[in-house]
């Protein structure tokens, strides 16, 4: 009977700790992913502000395009709007009201 016992408690304590390392694992993979998915956000948001930056450069500066820093600013002027556009995205509309 000792024997079975025993047996039964080291079954037990495994089984704990494999649930233990599971749910270990799974709450380390989610912070991890987290933080990655919160570092290209901030990446991202990084890459517009320094567009935003060499767009107003361009404009202080009169000039209809600019390249500095990696960004490839244009910008299109008409009558009603005036766009401002990165590597041939639009960053910002600016449209006059009337």
């Amino acid at each position: 009977m000792e024997n079975i016992k025993r047996k039964s408690i080291k079954g037990c304590i495994l089984l704990e700790s494999l649930i233990s390392m599971a749910l270990l694992s799974f709450l380390v993979t989610f912070l991890l992913s987290a933080l990655t998915n919160s570092r290209q956000q901030e990446v991202q948001e990084n890459q517009q502000i320094e567009s935003l930056n060499v767009a107003q450069m361009a404009i202080e500066s009169q000039l209809m395009e600019l390249s500095l820093n990696g960004s490839v600013i244009k910008i299109r002027q008409d009558s009603t709007a005036t766009i401002i556009s990165d590597h041939g995205k639009e960053i910002l509309r600016l449209e006059a009201q009337n």
